[in-house]
């Protein structure tokens, strides 16, 4: 499909004005911690990159990207036949787009690329669909998106502050793993114009974010891809695995499997697998959380099977295997508390009553973390055997 663009030039320069000067997100977490603690390291916070938490145990190989190294909102316009992305469901197949920002220098890039819809429930559930980002590695170099071949984008999903609601908090659930563990995928918010290629009209600008390709991760951890159908529970390292588990437990997520993926996919569900070039032991990456009690939308259900009514229940499932590293990572989790809560508290975009909403939610996960009574009824009796 790469024959659809014809190379037209990768980028036209002209200096313009920034498009926005308001402070970046890192900086209004900063801030909003610095408020809260008297004495705050800067570079324990960072929304929407990477940051290495008093919990990781690991070193990044290689960070060549720029992509994600920074939480600043990129302001955007992707050009593309939007209303037949939109209306052809069936067509999974990539479109001829265009994609334009000003860069830091207060140049105007143009990048050819294509777009596809992705993603499975939220293509249901969706009138805009989730989408994919591909990119030919001589359209990106020298801009901010050179190093990433694919990246999936979270779109508003519909109209109304609702929905844009519901995808804010499950960006943010990203960069509180990111507080935990480098093992975990980073996110880049954006304000995106959509412009109808076909019908020359602009839509947005609307918020979305881009997450990580796994083979980043990976890269930037010094390990490799892992592919699989399915895995036993004792191929994964036992520390980063208790890790996973209290993660999903703290945002309230139960729609994952970090042993197999659905019927003839390989592994897993809602999680991608890296190792070291043995094959051991195994990192499982945690992602899409929109069906989280931290997020709460409206079309989220538990699956089949589970002791919860509402996603907003929540549910340990980690593994009985994994139990004795569950201290160590609970320790974690309550050390970065305050850097936890001050994701959401300092995130801008979000509107006062769901901010209220979140931190309520997470303040139920510190009441368990703080209580060893709760911690070893609802955890450590919890897991799976």
């Amino acid at each position: 499909m790469r024959g659809v663009n014809d190379r037209v030039s990768r980028s036209m320069k002209m200096k313009l004005p920034s498009l926005s000067h308001e402070p970046s997100l890192a900086s209004r977490l900063v801030h909003a911690i610095s408020a809260r603690l008297s004495v705050v390291s800067i570079g324990m916070v960072c929304a929407g990159c990477l940051i290495a938490g008093s919990g990781s145990d690991s070193a990044r190989a290689s960070d060549a990207v720029a992509l994600f190294r920074s939480g600043d909102t990129v302001e955007l316009t992707i050009s593309a036949p939007w209303r037949r992305i939109v209306r052809d469901r069936a067509n999974q197949d990539p479109y001829p787009a265009s994609l334009e920002y000003i860069d830091e220098s207060g140049s105007r890039e143009i990048i050819t690329l294509t777009v596809e819809r992705r993603g499975k429930t939220r293509q249901r559930i969706c009138r805009f669909p989730p989408v994919k980002l591909r990119f030919d590695k001589s359209d990106v170099k020298e801009t901010l998106f050179e190093g990433n071949k694919s990246i999936k984008m979270v779109t508003h999903c519909d109209n109304g502050r609702r929905w844009e609601q519901y995808y804010i908090l499950e960006m943010l659930a990203y960069p509180i793993y990111n507080v935990i563990t480098d093992r975990s995928f980073r996110i880049r918010p954006l304000s995106v114009t959509y412009h109808d290629s076909d019908r020359d009209r602009n839509d947005g600008p609307r918020f979305a974010f881009l997450i990580e390709d796994d083979k980043l991760v990976a890269n930037r951890n010094g390990l490799d891809k892992y592919d699989a159908a399915d895995i036993p529970a004792d191929r994964l390292d036992s520390l980063e695995s208790s890790r996973f588990a209290l993660f999903q437990y703290l945002i309230g997520n139960e729609d994952w499997s970090s042993l197999g993926g659905p019927p003839g996919e390989d592994c897993c569900h809602n999680a991608k697998l890296i190792a070291p070039e043995s094959g051991e032991p195994l990192y499982a990456l945690p992602y899409d959380f929109d069906s989280s009690g931290f997020v709460d939308a409206h079309y989220a259900a538990p699956n089949d099977g589970l002791r919860i009514s509402k996603v907003s229940q929540r549910l340990y499932r980690g593994f009985c295997l994994h139990n004795s590293t569950l201290e160590t990572a609970r320790d974690e989790f309550l050390q970065n508390k305050q850097t936890i809560q001050a994701i959401v508290e300092g995130e801008p975009r979000l509107r006062s009553r769901t901010r209220s909403r979140a931190t309520r939610y997470l303040d139920g996960f510190f009441t368990v973390m703080e209580d060893p009574e709760l911690f070893e009824r609802a955890i450590k009796g919890a897991c799976r055997k």
